[in-house]
C-alpha cells in the first residue's frame, strides 16, 4: 500500500567500468540532493574540486575498505555528496584516473520540481497562521501539525531543512502531542515576522520518515523505508507601514537621571528605556544634539522574549554627558503604528534641565548646591567600592591560573610516562621483529579494514622496497590506534 502512496526516493546507478555513480532520480525544493561515487583499483584519483551550475556539495563522508587476494591488495573508495539547489542544474561530466586509466561520466539535466502536498491514510502534515493579512513588522503564529496513525511502526523521523525565506521566525516552546481517533498527532509552533512587503509565500514543509516495511516480499526480516511527507503551501498578504514607519505594536518610554546639579567638569547619566509589545529590534539607534556638552554612550541593551504569542521586550540606553555650561536634555521622540487602534502614534520623553554650578545660566539656588554636593559624595564612595571589588576578582583570577598550571604540569608528567608505555606492545614488538615485506603483511593482515590510513601504508609497503621507513610509519598508526 506504501507504494502506491507514496513516492520513494529512488537512486539511478550509473556503472562507467570501476566507477558507480548513484544520483538521485529526482530534484526537489528545499531538499538535499544527495549522490556518491564508488570506485575500485589501486591507485585511484577523485577529482580536486567538483562544481555543479555553481554549487559546490559538501563532502560528507569517505568510507574505503581494503582486502588482500593471493598476496595482493584491492581497494574500494566510495565518497558522499549533498547541496540544496536552488534552480534546474545540470551534473557535470566527471573526470576520474583510476590505476594511469582516465573515464568520464556522462551529464545528467535536472529540472527542480516544486513538492505537493501529500495525500495519504496513514501520513498527513499542514501548516497553518493565526492572519494572513499583516504589515511588515507584525508577528504572527505558524502552527505545524503532523499526524501518523497510531500503529505505524517508525523508525526515524526528520523534519527537511526550513528555510523561512523573507521572515524572522522563533520556535516556541509550546510543543504539543496528543491522539485524535487512531492518529497521534505532533504540533509545532514557530513565531513569524515578515521582512518585505507584497504576496509572500510559505513554501511546502517536507518530513522524512523511516518506516519498516513488514510486508516486504524481499527479506526474512523486516526492512525500512524511506517515505517523504509534504505540507500545504500558504500565502501571506503583506502590507507597507504607512508614513515609512519602521515599528509596529504598542510601546511605553521612560527616561531618567541620576542628578540635576553639577559642579564643573562631573557628568551626568542619562537613561532610556523603551518597553513594549512588538518589533522592539527594530527601534533606530538613539541619538542627542546637544550643544556646548561632551558626550559618551554605550551600544543600545536590547532583549525579546515571547509571552502569550507576541514579541515583547526592552531596548535600554545609557548616556554619559558632561556639559561646559547649563544645558537642556531635550525629549526623544519615537513613532509607531499600533494596529489595534489602526493609527500612528508619538511617544515624548521627558525633558530635563542640568545646571552647572558657576554657569552664567544658573538656575540653582545655594540650598540646592548643598543637597546636590551630598549626593556627589555618596556617588564617590560608591566608585570606591568597585574598585576594591575589581582586586578581589584580579586575585581570584590568579589563583585559578596558579592552580591550572599546577594540574597542567601534573598532567604532562603522567603522559610522558604512558608514552614510554605505548611504544612497547606486543603488536610494535612483532612490526619491528619482522625482517621482511611478507612478514610484516603476515603480521597485519588482521587489522586490515579497522583505518584508511592504516590501509594506505599497507598498500605502500607492497609496491616499496624500503621497508625500513613504511615500518616507522606504520609503528607511528600503531600508537595513533593504541593497537
Amino acid at each position: 500500500m506504501l507504494n502506491r502512496v507514496f513516492f520513494l526516493l529512488f537512486f539511478v546507478n550509473i556503472l562507467y567500468a570501476n566507477i558507480d555513480l548513484q544520483l538521485p532520480s529526482k530534484a526537489i525544493l528545499n531538499e538535499p540532493f544527495k549522490f556518491s561515487i564508488e570506485i575500485n583499483g589501486n591507485n585511484i584519483e577523485f577529482p580536486s574540486d567538483i562544481n555543479i551550475d555553481g554549487n559546490s556539495p559538501q563532502n560528507l563522508g569517505t568510507s574505503t575498505s581494503t582486502t588482500v587476494l593471493n598476496g595482493k591488495i584491492a581497494k574500494k573508495i566510495k565518497k558522499t555528496y549533498m547541496f540544496f539547489p536552488k534552480s534546474d542544474f545540470t551534473f557535470p561530466s566527471l573526470k576520474f584516473i583510476i590505476d594511469g586509466k582516465e573515464y568520464h561520466t556522462q551529464k545528467k539535466e535536472f529540472i527542480l520540481e516544486k513538492p505537493s502536498k501529500t495525500k495519504s491514510d496513514l501520513f498527513d502534515l499542514e501548516i497553518k497562521t493565526s492572519k494572513n493579512d499583516l504589515y511588515i513588522g507584525e508577528n504572527f503564529i505558524l502552527t505545524i501539525l503532523f499526524k501518523r496513525k497510531k500503529d505505524l511502526q517508525i523508525i526515524d523521523l526528520s523534519f527537511n531543512k526550513t528555510d523561512f525565506k523573507d521572515f524572522w521566525f522563533k520556535q516556541l516552546d509550546e510543543n504539543e502531542t496528543y491522539e485524535v481517533d487512531n492518529y497521534i498527532v505532533q504540533e509545532l509552533k514557530f513565531l513569524m515576522i515578515p521582512l518585505k512587503e507584497g504576496d509572500l509565500k510559505l513554501e511546502p514543509l517536507g518530513i522524512s520518515a523511516q518506516i519498516l516495511d513488514v510486508n516486504s516480499r524481499f527479506s526474512f526480516s523486516n526492512i525500512a523505508k524511506e517515505i517523504k511527507v509534504y505540507s500545504n503551501e500558504l500565502s501571506l498578504n503583506v502590507r507597507k507601514l504607512p508614513d515609512n514607519i519602521k515599528l509596529i505594536g504598542d510601546f511605553k518610554i521612560e527616561t531618567t537621571i541620576d542628578k540635576d546639579f553639577l559642579k564643573k567638569g562631573e557628568a551626568v547619566s542619562y537613561k532610556v528605556k523603551i518597553t513594549g509589545t512588538g518589533n522592539i529590534s527594530d527601534i533606530p539607534d538613539l541619538k542627542l544634539d546637544i550643544k556646548n556638552a561632551t558626550m559618551y554612550e554605550n551600544k543600545p541593551k536590547i532583549e525579546t522574549k515571547v509571552s502569550d504569542n507576541d514579541l515583547v521586550g526592552s531596548y535600554e540606553k545609557v548616556f554619559s554627558i558632561i556639559p561646559n555650561e547649563s544645558i537642556t536634555i531635550p525629549s526623544i521622540k519615537l513613532g509607531f503604528f499600533n494596529k489595534n487602534e489602526n493609527r500612528l502614534l508619538e511617544l515624548s520623553s521627558k525633558e530635563y534641565k542640568i545646571n552647572v554650578e558657576n554657569s552664567s545660566n544658573n538656575l540653582t539656588n545655594k540650598n540646592e548646591l548643598v543637597k546636590k554636593e551630598d549626593i556627589s559624595n555618596t556617588k564617590t564612595t560608591v566608585i570606591v567600592e568597585k574598585n576594591s571589588l575589581f582586586e578581589n576578582i584580579v586575585y581570584f583570577i590568579l589563583g585559578i591560573v596558579f592552580t591550572l598550571i599546577t594540574i597542567i604540569i601534573y598532567f604532562y608528567f603522567i603522559n610522558q610516562k604512558r608514552k614510554k608505555e605505548v611504544y612497547n606492545t606486543p603488536l610494535i614488538k612483532k612490526v619491528k621483529k619482522a625482517k621482511s615485506k611478507k612478514e610484516l603483511l603476515k603480521v597485519l593482515a588482521i587489522y586490515i579494514n579497522i583505518d584508511k590510513n592504516l590501509d594506505e601504508l599497507l598498500f605502500k609497503l607492497e609496491i616499496t622496497n624500503n621497508v625500513k621507513v613504511i615500518k616507522k610509519e606504520i609503528i607511528k598508526e600503531i600508537i595513533k590506534l593504541k593497537l
